[in-house]
């Protein structure tokens, strides 16, 4: 029969059937005597951090015009550009630098928050976005403060930020797929093996702390790195994500897929597959016992502060609060489900706060999107920073001061985004339709 359901509807039907799928608790865990605990999981196969070879850094570009000439990105897919240059050249702290994979034989933009001048050998941050690579509107760039943050007041890290890879999991794929026009996908092998060396070097830097920050998409992918490439990072964060993500539970991966018309098949097979129980974070849970400062977080799918018309986010748009409280309310309380059951093992694994400095964040409210994350971004670096030898009552103050910056500059509308907002919204709607004369009544004013 043909589907004659609009595509929100679809959408719609499939992160309901995601969010069945992870109250089940058999998708991933199973229940012991003390308590639950991860499955068996397969073994996992050859490094691609020992197999890579080195990727080919070229930049940075001294202005846009320089870049666009290469052509090496298409200029829809470039938005982020607007932070990176101005009309003279580039911004302070802001690089572009063109990357060539060996292993996907692919240019992939890469853009790196320089940190001071004055910083002599600094770590580095690997700092994945989400669903869209990067290459729209939802990217670090253009939805948080990172820039300021990490450039201006930390000023202590260079920053890499990869601005491709959108659906893809960042993770290498079985088979090719749609994906950004075609071809093989081997992120995890261009991300763990193939970028660290050349990059590092290439921004003159020798020091071997590295950590790495992925949110919703990218938020599994960071974990299953800690766990397949141990004692390649000294920090790892995890924002919205669900850990667990084969089995049952592969029609969480189903709905990013979707979105960018490729199949879980393609990437990583059967879903109860060698390939795919690799890529399960929550399967692989025990491989974190080495791994220190943690720091993994998730929202209970109830709208927050960030949500509500009244707040910094919407700033008075009472429209803007329909995605968050349907949509992104729905994919959050999925992934708090992942989040508890991925801490459940951890906790049975043996891995705590005393021996791996594991930090959670599970918020009584909040939703599926980057308000939270810029929370993240600042609520995590303390941990980040005790991974990349830095600091850590210079960074619990630096973002401190960071947070209450942010929200003094966007305080919101308050109580008049609000009800009254509505009200107003309501009556203007009545008045374009009825006329001058009419209010939200149906009546004349003088009636």
């Amino acid at each position: 029969m043909p589907d004659n359901t609009t595509p929100l509807k679809r959408r719609s039907l499939r992160i309901a059937a995601t969010a069945l799928a992870a109250t089940l608790p058999v998708w991933a865990v199973t229940a012991g005597p003390g308590g639950v605990v991860p499955t068996a999981a397969a073994q996992p196969g050859q490094e691609a951090s020992a197999s890579a070879e080195p990727a080919v850094v070229d930049g940075p570009f001294d202005s846009r015009e320089a870049a666009e000439k290469t052509n090496y990105v298409p200029a829809e897919e470039a938005a982020w550009r607007n932070h990176v240059y101005s009309d003279t050249g580039r911004l302070d702290k802001m690089e572009e630098y063109k990357v060539h994979s060996p292993s996907m034989n692919r240019d992939i933009p890469v853009v790196v928050i320089r940190a001071d001048n004055d910083v002599v050998n600094p770590p580095t941050l690997y700092l994945l976005n989400g669903a869209d690579g990067g290459t729209g509107l939802a990217n670090w760039l253009e939805q948080t403060t990172a820039a300021d943050f990490y450039g201006n007041r930390v000023g202590s890290v260079n920053v890499v930020i990869p601005m491709s890879g959108a659906f893809s999991y960042y993770t290498d794929w079985e088979q090719p797929s749609a994906l950004a026009g075609g071809g093989v996908q081997k992120w995890e092998t261009f991300l763990t093996g193939e970028l660290p060396g050349p990059m590092e070097k290439k921004l003159g830097t020798t020091n071997q702390h590295r950590a790495i920050v992925g949110m919703s998409m990218s938020a599994s992918s960071v974990l299953v790195y800690a766990e397949q490439h141990q004692n390649l990072y000294d920090a790892v964060a995890s924002y919205s994500g669900c850990p667990a993500t084969s089995g049952a539970a592969a029609s969480t991966v189903d709905v990013v897929l979707d979105r960018g018309n490729a199949t879980y098949e393609e990437m990583w097979g059967d879903r109860n597959g060698e390939t795919a129980r690799r890529n399960d974070a929550l399967l692989n849970v025990d491989k974190l016992s080495g791994q220190k400062n943690i720091y993994i977080s998730s929202s209970s799918g109830l709208m927050g502060e960030h949500d509500v018309p009244s707040g910094d986010r919407l700033r008075g748009n009472p429209v803007g609060s329909v995605t968050p409280a349907v949509e992104g309310g729905a994919i959050e309380a999925v992934s708090n489900v992942c989040t508890h059951a991925f801490k459940a093992a951890a906790d049975k694994a043996g891995i705590d706060s005393d021996r791996n400095n594991i930090n959670w964040n599970f918020r009584d409210t909040g939703t599926h999107q980057w308000g939270y994350w810029q929370d993240d971004m600042f609520l995590s670096w303390p941990t980040l920073a005790a991974g990349l030898g830095l600091d850590t009552g210079d960074a619990e103050e630096k973002a401190r001061q960071a947070a209450e910056d942010y929200l003094a500059a966007n305080p919101g509308v308050g109580a008049a985004g609000s009800v009254p907002l509505l009200i107003d919204t309501w009556n203007n709607a009545w008045e374009k339709t009825y006329g001058d004369g009419a209010d939200g009544n149906g009546e004349g004013a003088g009636a």
